[in-house]
């Protein structure tokens, strides 16, 4: 008899059929035993909406397969040290281009707030009205908002951007005793920070598809290897600033 049960795990829909592409399915079968057994299944030949005919996956494989993903994708100190080099000379080299632009800005920044000032004194002698005064100041205050927006953009893809990536190079040199050592939450989390999508071969091989800027981390460390040791050189590209919810610092020792 087969019973099939809702259940939760960490790597719930996060899994792919690799013969079909659609998602793996959690599921569990009682033998007449009474033992229960847990697979991913593929959707597809599940639902009938493919014609895949691919064997179901026991969970300790899959389990065993994405967790052995992270030793593939993990980094040496050594080549965490030359990458993080090339992350801050892109970034000095992107920021040197744009330091004339920053400059003005300030300037501007400081020429309003002086006539800002000039202004509220000018009121102060009834100089000028105060219908004068709040048109005035409402222009400046526009303008420095405008002012502040554009420096602090400038200030998160230089400081920001510099620090998601050197995070990003930091995470990957832990990356495998890191997952080892958290819970379920945690891994759950890391599979989709480091991952666009995780696919499971007919013969039981992950083919995993590396979120960026882990995919281009870890094709520069490849092919570094390949060179036989030569320093990797990380090809720079603007990047999002976001947050992970899995850190170094959510795993258990």
């Amino acid at each position: 008899m087969t019973r099939h049960v809702q259940h939760a795990h960490h790597l719930k829909g996060l899994l792919h059929c690799g013969t079909c592409g659609a998602r793996m399915l959690l599921d569990f079968a009682t033998n007449p035993r009474g033992t229960t057994y847990a697979y991913f299944v593929c959707s597809g030949r599940a639902s009938k909406r493919t014609s895949c005919t691919r064997r179901a996956v026991p969970v300790a494989v899959a389990e065993r397969l994405v967790a052995d993903s992270y030793a593939s994708i993990t980094i040496s100190d050594q080549t965490y040290r030359h990458l993080a080099a090339e992350v801050d000379a892109a970034f000095d080299s992107r920021m040197a281009g744009r330091d004339q632009e920053i400059a003005d800005l300030m300037a501007n920044r400081a020429k309003l707030e002086a006539e800002s000032d000039k202004l509220l004194a000018a009121h102060f002698a009834d100089a000028i009205d105060l219908p004068t005064l709040k048109r005035h100041q409402d222009r400046i205050r526009a303008g420095l908002a405008d002012i502040e927006q554009r420096l602090a953009h400038h200030d998160e893809q230089h400081t920001g951007g510099r620090a998601f990536l050197h995070d990003s190079l930091r995470l990957l040199t832990d990356a495998h005793r890191a997952y080892a050592h958290s819970d379920d939450g945690s891994r759950r989390l890391a599979n989709q920070a480091f991952y666009t999508r995780l696919e499971i071969t007919e013969d039981e091989q992950l083919r995993p598809r590396l979120a960026e800027p882990f995919a281009t981390i870890v094709r520069e460390a490849t092919k570094a290897r390949k060179r036989n040791g030569n320093t990797p050189h990380l090809s720079m590209s603007p990047v999002p600033v976001r947050h992970f919810g899995w850190s170094l610092g959510d795993s258990n020792s």
